[in-house]
């Protein structure tokens, strides 16, 4: 058959009314999991998924330059390295990488798997002068979690975070018991490892395997409750990457289509009909139907997507029943400290283990017995034995940043994409209670420093800008009232019945632990509902 035949075919096949039951966008954590538990469910799922690897005569520069420098960055190599080739030969090419990358070099995670971020000359967007805002994108299977050194630590939200004492932000528009059993199933779901440490603070998961500190992290936390008698550290909890996809294909109902742009979801008479997408690999405009729609594209992204829909029976873009779409934009607050150390006691672990540290919640009440209302942060230290006696020091301090209606997105619609999309304006920096918190974190960092006796240390003086983190949440929000919100409390938008967000786009607000699990837990809870309306 012609290949142009061939696709013909194909495209008639996706478009078919009917074909499918429900329609993923993203193939992160979040879409991930609703695939696996839409098809198990029972319905046909076509899962559309941006992350597009182009062949490499078409980019030779980027893919070699991608291939070398994961190759230096993996952590299980260190030791085996000389030193001038670690250091200046990381320097060197992440200046090369910043040909095709500017912005995406930023991100710490870059040098484990540059082919997995956008090239930012495709994927622009602008930002107000003296207002930076580091974008970091990743686009194929798996997301954020699939990038070794990122998004495998795994942490619940206390009651505090879904209702926030201070008055800030609105509380989360459920109950917070209500997302126990969500958190249990998608806990037992990862298989996590790590310890139950019985802190009000940081609830208690669900764990499949359970750890002991090696010598060299029981030594740091003896360190840490020696200078700070009343505080407790913990180890983190982490889980490799989930197999969510290969699970949902193995139902026989799902369909994945890489490549996959898409433009605006579709509604009609406030319910979803379908979504449209460029498709790169045969360069058509598509158009696939459905009446569930999974929105999980990452948290800017699904708002992007939201802002260029619109209902076909009155002409109302999506989320306008509020001021809330785009709005309230946060990342965590972020300072860092690396240096180097003596060498680790004990045996060295064979295998770098990915998302494996030291933890400290709730490290601004290091001098108290409990934190105090209000919003805080937690320390994820790593060490690492490098060789000749020394050991690498790493350790980045998370801020719950405030959700504030001024930090927000925009479309630029004077500006577009490689495929004709309005790029987003983001204006997003930090508060003034922001600032106050991050003057802690660093005086934490220097005191941790010290205590881990680190030497050619190298301390963030003030925060990162917003974006680093690589932990954006908000812009589309839940809540109770559509007058106040964009989704409802099952993450439905409330302009278009069958449309969920699940994604972290649909945080009230940000808590100081990494989001991922809460978006897994969501979009869990959110499925079900999603199978019992269908049901």
């Amino acid at each position: 058959m012609p290949s142009n035949l061939a696709d013909a075919t194909h495209k008639a096949a996706l478009e078919r009314p009917g074909a499918f039951d429900a329609i993923v966008i993203g193939a992160g954590a979040a879409g991930g999991l609703a695939a696996e538990r839409l098809t198990q469910g029972g319905l046909n799922v076509l899962v559309l998924d941006a992350g597009f690897r182009a062949p490499f005569l078409s980019a030779p520069l980027r893919r070699l330059i991608s291939e070398t420098v994961s190759r230096l960055a993996n952590p299980n190599f260190l030791p085996f390295m000389p030193p001038f080739l670690l250091r200046y030969g990381r320097q060197a090419l992440r200046l090369l990488g910043r040909i095709h990358q500017p912005v995406q070099t930023e991100c710490y995670a870059w040098e484990r798997r540059p082919e997995a971020f956008v090239d930012d000359r495709e994927c622009p967007y602008t930002t107000p002068l003296g207002h930076p805002f580091v974008w970091v994108r990743a686009r194929g299977l798996g997301g954020r979690v699939g990038i070794p050194g990122h998004g495998r630590c795994y942490f619940r939200f206390g009651h505090d975070d879904f209702v926030p004492a201070d008055g800030e932000s609105p509380p989360w528009p459920f109950a917070p018991e209500e997302m126990d059993p969500w958190y249990a199933d998608v806990e037992k779901r990862l298989g996590i490892s790590g310890t139950c440490d019985e802190l009000p603070w940081l609830p208690d998961s669900e764990i499949a395997c359970l750890l002991a500190p090696t010598e060299a992290e029981a030594a740091l936390m003896n360190l840490v409750k020696a200078r700070w008698p009343g505080f407790r550290p913990v180890l983190g909890r982490f889980a490799p990457p989930p197999d969510t996809l290969e699970a949902a294909a193995l139902t026989g109902r799902l369909t994945l289509r890489q490549g996959a742009i898409v433009r605006a979801v579709e509604v009609d008479g406030g319910r979803v009909t379908g979504v449209r997408w460029f498709d790169q690999t045969s360069r058509y405009e598509r158009r696939v139907m459905s009446p569930l729609v999974f929105l999980c594209a990452s948290a800017l992204e699904s708002t992007r997507i939201l802002m260029l829909s619109q209902d076909a029976a009155n002409g109302r873009p999506l989320g306008t029943q509020s001021n809330a779409l785009g709005r309230y934009l946060m990342d965590h607050v972020m300072l860092t400290v690396h240096g180097i150390g003596a060498r680790l006691p004990g045996v060295v672990p064979t295998r770098f283990e990915y998302g494996r540290c030291v933890y400290l919640p709730r490290f601004e009440a290091r001098e108290n017995s409990a934190p105090k209302p209000g919003r805080g942060f937690g320390v994820q230290i790593y060490q690492i034995n490098i060789g000749r006696g020394r050991s690498l020091f790493h350790a980045s301090a998370f801020a719950e940043m405030l959700p504030r209606p001024e930090d927000r997105i925009i479309l630029n619609r004077q500006r577009v994409d490689r495929w004709g999309i309005p790029v987003l304006h983001i204006d997003c920096s930090h508060g003034h209670k922001d600032l106050s918190l991050a003057a802690d974190q660093n005086k934490a960092l220097r005191e941790l420093a010290d205590v881990a006796g680190m030497s050619h240390r190298e301390i963030s003086s003030a925060p990162l800008p917003p974006g680093t983190a690589f932990h954006e949440c908000g812009t589309a929000r839940m809540g109770l009232d559509p007058a106040t919100s964009v989704l409802d409390r099952y993450n439905q938008c409330w302009d278009a019945r069958g449309l969920y967000v699940t994604d972290s786009a649909s945080f009230p607000s940000q808590g100081a632990q990494n989001p991922t699990l809460t978006v897994m837990a969501l979009t869990a809870r959110a499925c079900a509902h999603a199978l019992r309306r269908d049901s």
